[in-house]
């Protein structure tokens, strides 16, 4: 009988052993890094900011723009400072995205568009990369049949070289349009829709390989084509479980590295982290927070909504990309933006800072 039992206690220190090397084995790597500048408060009180999108200037980086929705009253245009440099009062725009590269009769632009709540549509802008000068009026928007106009991006599609906007309604109604220069503005097509089903606001499309990745809300992350003839076959790759990823799932943005590798990007608001997945394999490999930086006073992130990144060499601050931030929470003041260097994000990653 002594002989059974002291068995059995060693078969249960071993598999309490096996299951505690398991859970170490499943664990995500959690590391902080720091925001190194942040931008001046949106217009509006309480939940205002939203979503974020980053221009890196091919000629002068110094000079790279980004561009931050106030969902109550329209967008700004920020320098690498934090500074307001412009802002429209086009309305409640939500989500924004652009693609450089688009030609008009005045020569080769970067199309800015959000989504706007007020107007039931998408605003458009046109950035001169010369100038640096934005421009909006009545012609550059689309009427859309949304009740509600929410998540919103951008495609180019590397088969075609078309351009498309994607939005999708709070009611989950999802809608994608071409995009062509006319006499009178921007020509819109409707060219794909369908009913997502559920809140999905975040979305980013993988120009390089026809994947678009939609955030929703309460489930995960779909992954989906986002060609105009994909039609609406998706896949959930990533799931709201409690622990890494929280509800709700916000913004989502990409880090490209060569054909189709680099890095899919969630704000995870439930618990104020960011999921780094893997690509092309959609693998969680890792979580950050953004804490605060003490020497710069700059406080720490939380509940963020939009987020972008563009990867490229921005300067000495921003060597390896820039990523901007929502955060919810800014004391003694509206909500505004953060920005963080991908090399300092990087570097933790890897094990090396």
């Amino acid at each position: 009988m002594l002989f059974i039992g002291m068995r059995a206690s060693l078969a249960l220190m071993a598999c309490i052993a096996l299951g505690q090397a398991g859970a170490l084995a499943s664990e995500i790597k959690l590391f902080d890094v720091e925001p190194g500048v942040e931008t001046e408060p949106a217009k509006s009180m309480e939940d205002a900011a939203d979503d974020a999108e980053v221009w890196l200037n091919p000629a002068a980086a110094d000079k790279s723009l980004i561009f931050g929705t106030d969902k109550k009253s329209g967008l700004f245009v920020f320098g690498l400072d934090g500074a307001k440099v412009d802002f429209f009062p086009v309305g409640r725009v939500n989500n924004v995205d652009l693609r450089s590269g688009f030609e008009t009769a005045a020569g080769a632009r970067v199309l800015v568009g959000a989504s706007n709540r007020t107007k039931l549509g998408i605003s458009l802008f046109l950035l001169d990369p010369a100038t640096l000068r934005v421009v909006h009026d009545e012609g550059l928007f689309i009427a859309t049949d949304l009740a509600d106009p929410y998540g919103f991006c951008m495609y180019s599609s590397g088969k075609t070289g078309a351009l498309f906007a994607i939005v999708i309604g709070k009611d989950g109604e999802f809608r994608q349009f071409a995009l062509t220069p006319s006499d009178q503005g921007i020509k819109a097509e409707l060219v794909r829709k369908f009913a997502f089903g559920s809140i999905a606001e975040g979305c980013v499309a993988d120009d390089r390989t026809g994947i678009l990745y939609v955030g929703d809300e309460l489930r995960g992350i779909w992954r989906l084509g986002a060609e105009p003839d994909a039609g609406e076959q998706r896949e959930l790759i990533a799931e709201v479980d409690g622990k890494e990823l929280v509800a709700d799932i916000e913004g989502l943005t990409l880090a490209p590295d060569g054909k189709d590798g680099g890095f899919l990007i969630a704000s995870v608001q439930g618990n104020s982290t960011y999921a780094l997945f893997s690509l092309p394999d959609s693998k969680l490999v890792a979580r950050f927070r953004i804490v605060a930086n003490a020497e710069k006073n700059i406080d720490e992130v939380t509940g963020t909504d939009g987020i972008a990144l563009t990867v490229g060499n921005f300067g000495d601050q921003y060597p390896s990309g820039l990523l901007v931030v929502q955060d919810d929470e800014n004391p003694g003041a509206a909500q505004n933006f953060k920005y963080v260097s991908w090399a300092d994000i990087l570097n933790k990653l890897n094990g090396t800072n």
